[in-house]
């Protein structure tokens, strides 16, 4: 039925007002064909589901028919399976709001679609969804409906990643303005930080979480593992103790200070993180994300750069991501 018209006329709102240059997608599900159109100054467009240069393998009752539309920050869709001819299938969005009555061999002439504001999506700290399409020369899929990137998708991939670098690296990289991080806010980590009186002489302490920004208290047991705690607070300023903030080190300057030894002997109460992305750790965020976008169907070989990957690339790739990983992870072990 490749040339029997079928017509779907749409009015998109925004905001309640018709309006102009909203783009908007129509895709078959069974023919997997799509085209996209804009609506015109009055806020109308039509799209011909019998077109033979929108839709060449044409329609057939029983097809399932979606209409998608996004702009900045507002978006909806809706999709029904046309209905056998002179049967009537109610329409409606999403959000559950009517869009119009299409009837079997008629279609549906006078249909409205409202845009409604779209969940805020999360952000991501390494990089931003824009530097991601860049990076690999693509666009999203509200300006290229077939084969743009799914942003949603995209940064749920990404905060994965994120995570997975912050644990291997024992730290966190953002652009932030000051505010900084607390171990607890990290997978397997605890504020405040407790660690062990290993021998009599220990008198180096390293936090699990680098770089250092602010050390709220360092404290240690007076008394011996097993005992009521008798917790005692050592300060710079009394120069009961020193910190390297790069490394995470603190030493115990006296050693008629050292605390017993036993399990959880010394607590600490600190802020770590970074105050900003490098560009290694920026790149491969951006890679690895791709990489795990590769290996879903959803977008298998339309990540160019990574397509037909052979088993030297992946090696590459792994062998870069274990020097980034071990440039900001590795403890300088500085004993002065």
């Amino acid at each position: 039925m490749a040339s029997t018209p079928l017509l779907i006329g749409l009015t998109i709102t925004l905001e309640g007002t018709a309006t102009a240059n909203l783009n908007a997608t129509c895709t078959n599900g069974n023919t997997n064909q799509s085209t996209t159109k804009t609506t015109a100054s009055d806020g109308k467009l039509i799209f011909n589901l019998g077109s033979t240069v929108d839709f060449s393998d044409g329609w057939n009752v029983g097809d399932v028919i979606s209409v998608a539309c996004i702009y900045t920050s507002y978006e909806q869709k809706f999709s029904f399976t046309i209905p056998a001819q002179g049967s009537e299938v109610s329409i409606r969005d999403s959000a559950g709001v009517s869009v119009g009555t299409f009837i079997g061999g008629n279609g549906m002439s006078a249909g409205t679609l409202a845009l409604a504001s779209a969940p805020s999506l999360p952000s991501l700290r390494y990089f931003t969804g824009q530097e991601f399409l860049d990076y690999l020369n693509m666009v999203d899929k509200n300006t290229d409906s077939e084969n743009g990137i799914d942003m949603t998708q995209l940064i749920r991939i990404g905060q994965g990643v994120e995570a997975g670098i912050d644990s291997d690296t024992l730290t966190k990289f953002d652009s932030n303005t000051g505010n900084y991080y607390a171990p607890s806010d990290m997978e397997g980590g605890a504020s405040p930080e407790y660690h062990d009186q290993r021998y009599s002489a220990q008198s180096l302490f390293w936090t699990k979480f680098i770089p250092i920004q602010t050390l709220t208290t360092f404290e240690k047991n007076n008394n011996g593992e097993g005992q009521e705690p008798d917790w005692e607070t050592l300060t710079e300023a009394a120069y009961n103790i020193s910190v390297h903030k790069a490394t995470g080190r603190i030493k115990i300057i006296n050693s008629g200070e050292l605390p017993e030894i036993g399990a959880a002997q010394v607590r600490i109460t600190y802020t770590f993180g970074r105050s900003s992305v490098p560009n290694d750790i920026k790149q491969l965020a951006i890679i690895e994300t791709a990489r795990r976008m590769l290996g879903a169907a959803f977008l298998k070989g339309r990540i160019k750069k990574l397509d037909d990957v052979v088993i030297g690339d992946i090696t590459e790739f792994m062998n870069f991501r274990n020097r980034v990983i071990k440039k900001y992870k590795n403890h300088t072990m500085l004993v002065s």
